[in-house]
């Protein structure tokens, strides 16, 4: 049974899911340096004020849930001060961009239970601590009991997938061309579907990964990718994705879970990878 709770990041994505359970008293790690900003600046979610339980390392208990919404860039320093929330039976749950978060935790921490997952949603526009969604989200996940229960509890829309490693690598491919072509054109879902070549720009994109994803013994990929493509003809015109959001508003982007993960498993698998290692060194300019 899950019953203490910790979000780890309070961006969009971690202050959603952190209003989602705020009944729960859920707690939201962070330090003495964000605990007084937070504290003076509340969150806004769709204009209605959250004051969540904020708790530092120093006063850490064990945890039966932990929910990692940090970008891919922060992950290893907020590794260390989850050690005192971390049970042998704590459940981990990584909604970070890419398909590495997972393995990374699983190596600091093999006594948690690290449940393999992602997320699916519409565009989540931050603007300082006021965050605007239209409630379209869904947790999609590998089998475990007790979290499917707990979220059946407080609402959170969740999918449970027979196949969560091929799942996964579809999320990334759609990552990979959403996120990376949104970075480079500056532009909305709506705006990138209308570029002339688009189609065929994804698909050059897509064809890298394939090679890489049958490397990685992964089902079926060519389908997964045709899916990632219907996925991003389908996405709300107005969206931006969260990698455009991080350059318009001049942080860091996650680009090295990305092109970055893409271009190092290009090179163990000497498969050449010209298209991601170029937005790559585009988007790290």
């Amino acid at each position: 049974m899950i019953k203490d709770v910790l979000i780890v990041g309070l961006g969009g994505v971690g202050a959603v899911y952190a209003s989602k359970i705020s009944d729960n008293g859920v707690n939201v790690l962070t330090d003495k340096k964000r605990l007084e900003y937070y504290t003076k600046n509340p969150t806004f979610i769709n204009g209605k004020k959250f004051e969540f339980n904020y708790i530092t390392p120093d006063k850490a208990f064990p945890v039966d849930l932990i929910i990692i919404a940090v970008k891919y860039y922060n992950l290893p320093e907020i590794l260390e001060p989850l050690k005192s929330f971390i049970k042998p039976d704590t459940k981990i749950i990584s909604l970070i961009n890419g398909i590495s978060s997972e393995d990374i935790i699983k190596q600091r921490y093999p006594e948690a239970d690290v449940i393999p997952s992602y997320l699916i949603c519409n565009s989540i526009i931050r603007t300082g601590r006021s965050i605007t969604h239209d409630g379209v989200n869904k947790i999609v996940m590998g089998k475990n009991k007790s979290v499917t229960e707990f979220f059946d509890k407080y609402g959170i829309n969740y999918e449970v997938s027979e196949d969560i490693k091929s799942a996964m690598w579809q999320k990334f491919m759609l990552n990979i061309i959403a996120n990376q072509l949104s970075a480079v054109t500056h532009k909305t879902f709506g705006e990138m579907n209308e570029l002339p070549f688009i189609e065929s720009l994804l698909y050059k994109i897509l064809d890298e990964v394939v090679l890489i994803a049958k490397s990685e013994g992964i089902n079926n990929p060519e389908l997964l990718a045709k899916n990632a493509v219907k996925t991003f003809r389908g996405m709300a015109p107005y969206g931006k994705t969260s990698m455009l959001q991080d350059i318009e508003n001049n942080r860091p982007t996650e680009i090295d879970a990305f092109a970055g993960y893409i271009t190092e498993l290009g090179e163990k698998y000497n498969i050449k990878t010209p298209y991601n290692t170029l937005f790559k060194y585009l988007i790290m300019i």
